[in-house]
């Protein structure tokens, strides 16, 4: 009877160790269930504030604005100019390089955490970069006196990193002409009297280059009565050579027939002497190219020889 007692003794030790192991393991399954899962940072960080901009020369412009907050933290901004991204610094200002002068730039900023979160885009600002840099200064400046009281002037082109606008012509050290294109004809000059020219290129914001290297030139005496002075609009053309001169004391009929007129090479001024004192002549013009090609008479003027 006795060891009866002792047996179910042991059955019902073994029991409840394997109750109590099985409560444990329901006791973890329950706290698991109860656990905490990690929140999701969703919140963007405040709009950036207080966007200025600012040229620093004229092909920078710096940047800075208010830092924003975030309810985590602001890990950095995005720089837009334009419209596109540029930049992600990590603070409150950027500098923006090798942009162009002359131009007008817009900027807008936002922020961003270490969650992606991004904010709205800044009010933006808009910067406009000066051009101070001066054109080239011209090169190739010659001159040729154009009968007695004139004198042709031409220049290679100047470059800018914007772009040249027009030319200042300076005769003795003083400004007489602006012209725009690389030629200036100067007029009402004095006979056998030397001039000194020099050329200075300028561009759309005003700066002007340094003056070229001057050349002078000495316009001739003026012509005897018996002499006729010519001057014609300029031709153009890639294999262009020269000029000719024809005269005879007939409308329409000349000295020296097509291709035998006076070469006077590339001027367009010309004056012709000896002619014959109480006669009228006429006179035309044609331009020849390199392969003696030679255009038709330009139209005729005429002259009385008193």
């Amino acid at each position: 009877m006795l060891r009866m007692k002792a047996l179910l003794l042991l059955a019902a030790t073994t029991t409840a160790v394997l109750l109590a192991g099985c409560g444990g393991v329901g006791e973890a399954e329950t706290n698991n269930a109860a656990g905490t899962t990690p929140s999701v940072d969703t919140t963007p960080p405040s709009t950036p504030t207080g966007l200025t901009g600012a040229a620093a020369g004229s092909t920078g412009v710096n940047l800075s604005w208010s830092a924003s907050t975030d309810n985590v933290g602001v890990t950095g901004y995005i720089v837009r100019r334009n419209g596109v991204q540029v930049a992600t610094p990590a603070t409150t200002s950027f500098a923006d390089t090798g942009l162009s002068a002359a131009t007008t730039y817009s900027y807008t900023v936002a922020a961003r955490d270490a969650a992606g979160n991004i904010s709205a885009n800044s009010a933006s600002v808009s910067v406009t970069l000066a051009d101070t840099t001066a054109p080239t200064t011209p090169i190739g400046l010659t001159a040729a006196a154009a009968g007695s009281t004139g004198v042709n002037l031409s220049w290679s082109a100047s470059t800018d990193n914007v772009g040249v606008t027009g030319y200042i012509v300076r005769r003795n050290g003083v400004q007489v002409a602006t012209p725009a294109t690389t030629s200036f004809a100067d007029t009402g000059l004095s006979a056998a009297t030397t001039y000194s020219y020099t050329v200075a290129a300028r561009d759309a914001a005003g700066n002007i280059s340094p003056n070229s290297a001057s050349v002078s030139v000495t316009t001739p005496p003026p012509p005897p009565s018996n002499s006729a002075s010519l001057a014609w609009d300029a031709v153009t053309a890639p294999t262009f050579s020269g000029y000719r001169v024809y005269f005879g004391t007939a409308p329409g009929t000349y000295l020296q027939s097509l291709g035998q007129g006076i070469s006077v090479g590339n001027v367009t001024a010309y004056t012709i002497t000896g002619l014959a004192s109480g006669s009228q002549y006429y006179f035309a013009v044609t331009a020849f190219d390199t392969l003696g090609v030679e255009s038709p008479y330009s139209n005729e003027v005429f002259k009385s020889i008193p």
